[in-house]
């Protein structure tokens, strides 16, 4: 029997985490693989993993002690918010542990794709379609706020398809800069958001709550439905000016005429620029257009008029993000040491993993965008070149390092990326990295 030497193994783990300065904490670790790099911010990165226990995939954000600065609570206040979430849209918290040098957050992996990606996907995309995405991202909004938490940072990359079947669940992701009120009336004065989704209490700075997220609502719902944003401006000074009348919100002919009027009110309202004047979640739940209108409306195809805006921008905003994650991992191992507990971890490439994911079987496959959860990060991280001193070779797996023979093809590609922002040449040269 193996009962008697768990325990036995469990109190050495223990022992051991003591002697190296591990909070006990750490020995979780050993649950899950980790695989590639899925994306990173000012404080960590996000890897793919898999539960060992389970066999469940899973999301972990990595954050460096270190960049955290003192600002730890961040974290912990992180951690309680996603501990008491529990709904069929929220994307699920699954775990948490701690090193002496970093945390580590393991959520439900979204595996279908960002909102405007999985839509340019399909074949058709109707008004009714695009309502009953905002139904299920109101419920988890509402869900929020009835627990006065304000999310604060709804934007189409934050809202995923839970898998790639075609009648998947969309789930709210990342909840870094969420927070929960003290009463439903408290303001909160701190910046927060995604300019161009970002209510203006927020940019402005005089105190927001929930009704922040209403206005980033109307917005995902105004671009979903016509494939650009309803403001122009692009500067904080300028969007101000824009909206402060209530006069911004235009619907242009060509791309509105075949969208009923019901939908254009429920974005109307939602698009006050005094908050007090937004409906709330439930409210907007209970609207015309939500609950009988839209759904009349299966027939007319807006896809063309979507695609048309998306791929538009789509090279362009691939190009940014690619240098905007290569600089973010770039400050984080900076701020690491070789006393860092497993410096090889905050990288890139992420090929020191043993997961391999379903596109790294088969690239060539055309539909491999439909079933491969990671394949549109597998393509960027492929895409950049390889750097032999920032990987742990020992742990590469076979396939990583058969790679190494495309190392100058993937350098060339990198450049190709960046090339295809030219027409954009003048957004490139002013872009800042996030402070």
């Amino acid at each position: 029997m193996e009962e008697p030497i768990k325990p036995e193994k469990h109190q050495f783990k223990n022992f051991l985490n003591k002697l190296t300065g591990q909070p006990q904490s750490y020995s979780r670790k050993e649950h899950y693989t980790f695989g590639k790099t899925l994306g990173a911010g000012s404080f960590g990165i996000v890897r793919y993993a898999r539960d060992n226990q389970t066999g469940e995939e899973v999301a972990v954000k990595i954050i460096l002690k270190k960049a955290l600065k003192g600002n730890e609570d961040l974290v912990i206040d992180e951690l309680e918010l996603l501990s008491e979430l529990n709904h069929p849209h929220i994307v699920g918290f699954r775990d948490w542990f701690e090193s002496k040098d970093k945390f580590y957050i393991v959520t439900q992996l979204a595996t279908g794709g960002e909102l405007f990606d999985r839509i340019v996907q399909r074949g058709k995309f109707t008004e009714n379609d695009a309502s009953l995405v905002i139904v299920e991202v109101l419920e988890a909004i509402d869900y929020l706020h009835k627990k006065n938490i304000v999310h604060r940072d709804l934007k189409p990359e934050n809202i995923l398809y839970l898998d790639n079947t075609e009648n998947s669940n969309v789930v709210l992701a990342d909840f870094g800069i969420a927070k929960k009120l003290e009463s439903p009336d408290e303001k909160l004065h701190s910046s927060a958001g995604s300019f161009g989704y970002a209510a203006p209490e927020v940019i402005i700075g005089n105190g927001h709550g929930t009704k922040c997220d209403i206005w980033s609502l109307g917005v995902i719902t105004y671009t979903i439905l016509c494939g650009y944003s309803p403001f122009r401006s692009e500067n904080v000074h300028d969007f101000i000016n824009e909206v402060k009348n209530n006069n911004a919100v235009i619907f242009h002919a060509d791309y509105w005429r075949n969208v009923s009027k019901d939908a254009r009110r429920f974005i109307i309202k939602a698009l006050q620029f005094n908050p007090d004047n937004r409906p709330t979640a439930e409210e907007l739940l209970n609207d015309v257009w939500l609950v009988d209108i839209a759904k009349k409306h299966k027939e007319e195809d807006l896809l063309p008029n979507l695609k048309q805006k998306f791929d538009a921008k789509s090279k362009f905003k691939q190009a940014i993000e690619l240098v905007r994650l290569n600089n973010r991992i770039a400050k984080l191992k900076e701020i690491q040491t070789d006393d860092d507990d497993d410096p090889s971890e905050i990288n890139f490439f992420g090929d020191q993993g043993s997961i391999i994911t379903t596109s790294d079987v088969d690239n060539d496959n055309e539909d491999n965008d439909k079933v491969a959860p990671l394949s549109s990060w597998s393509k960027l991280v492929n895409s950049l070149p390889h750097n032999d001193n920032d990987i742990s070779k020992s742990s590469l797996t076979p396939e990583a390092e058969n790679k190494d023979k495309k190392k100058s093809l993937a350098s060339n590609a990198f450049i190709q990326l960046v090339h295809t922002a030219a027409e954009n040449k003048d957004r490139v040269s002013s872009f800042k990295e996030d402070k």
